[in-house]
């Protein structure tokens, strides 16, 4: 090849990158390093003669053979499937770059990658999974019941945050206007964790369907007030008017409008009671 400066290799390379990319191998090592020499060579700074050396086989070799080129078809033409989300998506092409290098997977990445492409499969033949408004409303709901736990508990519930943080993302998404299949691809929300979200908050759900205490009926609120004298805490209880129906509290516990000693209180539902406590 004639001789040639670093800004005219730097051009060749581009053509070399959109097969890697093409290809689902934007982050071998190759491509990673032309893109590099490239935006080098937009800066205006000059390759050293290691840099050069590297550059000239990447634009003369051009890309390598995939160790199992019908497997790795089979994985990237799954990646591409048009409703998938971002996740598999990102998932598979990982796949792919393992398979193309011809490293072994585990039998735990093997079911890993079947799943993967049975997902693709079933999102090709019927399109991509969207909750219904009903369950999209309720995600809603979930978010808000979630304010109960603070970090350190959904820390050490991996698989509750990871659902809490799909929801959050996909409502967010439909706040901001996004359709449901929009905010459902970028979010990543999937079947699984909309499940265990309302598997988690089925107790709330059920009080907010069924309220135990029904507008119109009189409880008794009940609270605790440090005595001075005996150094010991009273139990106190306070005639209470249901007035509305159940609502989600800041600390996102179930509450209900009452009015007690005169006043319009959001009460949480574990300090009312049908009966006075004894000894109040």
């Amino acid at each position: 090849m004639p001789r040639m400066n670093d800004p005219k290799r730097a051009e060749l390379l581009l053509p070399r990158i959109a097969e890697y990319e093409a290809a689902g191998l934007s982050n071998h090592k190759n491509a990673t390093f032309a893109r590099d020499m490239v935006g080098r060579s937009r800066r205006g700074k000059s390759f050293s003669p290691a840099q050069r050396k590297w550059v000239m086989s990447i634009i003369e070799q051009g890309i390598p053979t995939a160790a199992d080129p019908i497997r790795h078809a089979r994985i990237l033409e799954a990646a591409e499937v048009p409703g998938l989300k971002v996740r598999s998506k990102d998932a598979l092409l990982d796949f792919g770059r393992r398979v193309f290098n011809g490293w072994s997977l585990s039998a735990k990445q093997e079911k890993f990658l079947e799943g993967l492409l049975g997902e693709a499969d079933d999102c090709a033949a019927n399109g991509p999974w969207v909750p219904t408004p009903e369950e999209a409303s309720a995600l809603s709901t979930c978010n808000r019941l979630a304010a109960r736990y603070n970090i350190r508990y959904l820390e050490s519930h991996p698989g509750l945050y990871s659902a809490l943080q799909k929801a959050r993302s996909f409502c967010k998404g439909l706040s901001n206007g996004h359709t449901i299949i929009t905010a459902t691809l970028e979010s990543g929300l999937d079947k699984w964790s909309v499940d265990k979200l309302f598997k988690q908050f089925k107790t709330p759900f059920a009080e907010l369907a069924s309220p135990k205490h029904p507008a119109g009926e009189i409880r008794f609120f009940v609270k605790s007030v440090w005595n001075v004298a005996t150094q010991s805490n009273d139990t106190i209880a306070h005639i209470a008017l249901v007035v509305d129906e159940p609502v989600i509290d800041s600390g996102g516990q179930i509450a209900y409008p009452v009015i007690v000693q005169g006043e319009m209180k959001n009460i949480p539902s574990d300090r009312l009671g049908k009966r006075r406590p004894k000894g109040s």
